[in-house]
């Protein structure tokens, strides 16, 4: 007996099970269960997009969420990860798109905001990426992603004194990332701080032995505190 679009919904539940335990594949093709039972099903659409994410498949991803979109075009969410999955792509300007569009839907989307921020940083569009950085960081203060990215661009752009800033506030917010210990450590050692310097790239390594930057960077640091 042929199974009906009734049966789709478990078939999504089942998926979203198995990509709970990693097994992507098995998602992927229960998703696909899923949407063969219902092929307007932007529920199942959505999720089998976030499984081709996690595949780091975003051409395919897109094309989902686009197919989800048809149903419900004022979900924040799938603007948003579709916008992730266009940046997948290098597709930046129709990214940046997208997270407006998520960001008209919900102004108060923080994690919108901060994508949106990293897009227009790599289009240079300094200004405009600082003030959603800004506002993502103000909307969901427990979460110094926002606060570390934004310090990373102003290291890249050489603003060595409005990094450390940053890179100070994320380690407030999260004391044990290990990129911000590097990153701060970056901006101090350019600044001539040697020995703050050195003392980020140490910490970054207590919490995580392994990290070769910070190891680069601490032997580099070293040898020019030797040579001071």
């Amino acid at each position: 007996m042929a199974l009906s679009a009734d049966y789709a919904p478990a078939y999504n539940n089942m998926a979203t099970a198995l990509r709970a335990t990693g097994r992507l594949g098995e998602a992927v093709a229960t998703y696909e269960r899923a949407i063969g039972l219902r092929p307007e099903y932007p529920e199942a659409h959505y999720n089998l997009a976030n499984a081709l994410l996690d595949e780091g498949k975003p051409a395919e991803a897109a094309e989902h969420f686009r197919l989800a979109l048809k149903t419900i075009p004022a979900s924040v969410d799938v603007h948003n990860n579709l916008g992730i999955a266009l940046v997948g792509q290098g597709q930046i300007d129709e990214a940046i798109a997208e997270f407006r569009a998520a960001l008209q839907l919900d102004p108060g989307s923080a994690i919108s905001h901060r994508n949106l921020a990293d897009a227009l940083a790599s289009r240079r569009q300094d200004d405009d990426a600082i003030a959603h950085y800004r506002e993502a960081a103000r909307l969901n203060p427990a979460d110094g992603s926002a606060r570390y990215d934004l310090g990373s661009l102003f290291l890249e752009r050489n603003r060595l004194r409005e990094a450390i800033d940053e890179f100070q506030a994320a380690l407030k917010i999260d004391p044990r990332s290990v990129q911000a210990h590097n990153n701060l450590g970056i901006a101090l050692g350019s600044q001539g701080r040697l020995d703050e310097a050195i003392a980020e790239f140490r910490r970054a390594l207590e919490i995580q032995p392994g990290f070769e930057d910070a190891k680069k960077n601490l032997a580099m640091a070293l040898e020019a505190r030797r040579h001071k």
